[in-house]
């Protein structure tokens, strides 16, 4: 009986010590509207930081590969021509992904 009550009163104390701690942040991959990215090259995470990209649109981009023009992105079931003039400052279908600058 002694030992259950030490171990109920430290399992108190303890969440009573961690309760101001701050959770850490995990780094889940660029933040949302910092990269342009090359449709070609751009890894999910990469892809995924274009504002209005999630997981699945990003995989659907990825299945489509290669793009000559970053209006092909019209052919992807959920992106049509407004969806394109949205995404344009934050994908390319040359060069290095590049940061943007805020």
């Amino acid at each position: 009986m002694g030992i259950a009550v030490a171990v109920l009163v430290a399992g108190f104390a303890g969440k009573w010590l961690l309760q101001d701690a701050k959770v850490p942040v995990v780094d889940g991959g660029p933040a949302e509207g910092s990269l342009r990215v090359n449709l070609n090259t751009a890894t999910l995470a990469e892809l995924e930081s274009i504002p209005g990209v999630g997981q699945s649109l990003a995989r659907q981009i990825v299945a489509h590969r290669p793009y000559t023009a970053v209006d092909q992105l019209v052919a992807i079931r959920g992106i049509g021509e407004s969806s394109v003039k949205t995404l344009r400052p934050f994908v390319k279908t040359d060069g290095d992904t590049e940061k943007l600058i805020k």
